[in-house]
């Protein structure tokens, strides 16, 4: 949470802004009117991005998009003027003490895709494995029964021809995939880096899970704060 003190600083008629600790003077073209307290507001953002304005003294004319509040919650673009000379402050002055967030819900999809995508591909190429084998099952089939009646029995010539056909015909196919899968794997994980991105900066994350992501607070590059 931030909390954001404005006011006029009494030596010198500036508007002045405190934050965490540290101030800072926003130097404008004309001083800030007496109707400006010293302390005149608070603006506070939670942990979610909600900005919430709130009047420090009763005495003080505090107003949101023309009309008095004593606490209003705000949204980017509102009006904020001060005192009864209508001492207005841009958003523009309050947008380099307010926290940026981003929300990174919607990369839970993109890995939970990407994971997907992996899985499909490693369970396509268990299958052709399991069927490659079949292969073998038809030869030995036709090795027992060649034992049992001879290699004149007419199965047992059918079998082998099917456990040729078959074979070629999975030869063929590990032939085309050896040159598909490669190419299909490689296809996934150039993806990630398009899609996997902090939303607010455009940076790759990195090819940690969204558990993992979502334990950090803020993207390590543009330091916008996590909606999670």
């Amino acid at each position: 949470m931030t909390t954001i003190i404005i006011g006029r600083d009494s030596k010198t008629s500036q508007l002045r802004m405190t934050a965490n600790g540290k101030s800072a003077a926003i130097c404008g073209k004309e001083n800030v009117p007496m109707g400006v307290g010293r302390e005149h507001i608070s603006i506070t953002i939670d942990d979610e991005g909600t900005v919430i304005l709130q009047n420090l003294n009763i005495e003080n004319d505090t107003y949101v998009n023309g009309i008095g509040v004593e606490t209003k919650r705000l949204k980017e673009g509102d009006c904020i003027e001060l005192g009864k000379e209508h001492y207005r402050i841009g958003w523009d002055v309050l947008q380099p003490f307010i926290p940026k967030f981003v929300d990174i819900r919607p990369l839970k999809k993109v890995w939970n895709d990407y994971q997907e995508e992996q899985l499909q591909l490693q369970i396509k190429e268990r299958r052709s494995g399991v069927l490659r084998s079949a292969t073998g099952l038809i030869t030995m089939a036709a090795m027992v029964l060649s034992i049992f009646t001879g290699r004149d029995n007419p199965m047992f010539l059918t079998l082998y021809i099917i456990a040729g056909v078959v074979s070629a015909a999975f030869f063929v196919k590990a032939y085309l995939d050896s040159a598909k899968m490669p190419k299909k794997q490689q296809e996934i994980r150039d993806s990630l880096p398009k899609k996997y991105v902090c939303p607010s900066c455009g940076h790759f994350i990195g090819n940690q899970s969204y558990e993992i992501l979502s334990q950090g607070k803020a993207c390590p590059y543009c330091k916008a704060i996590y909606r999670k």
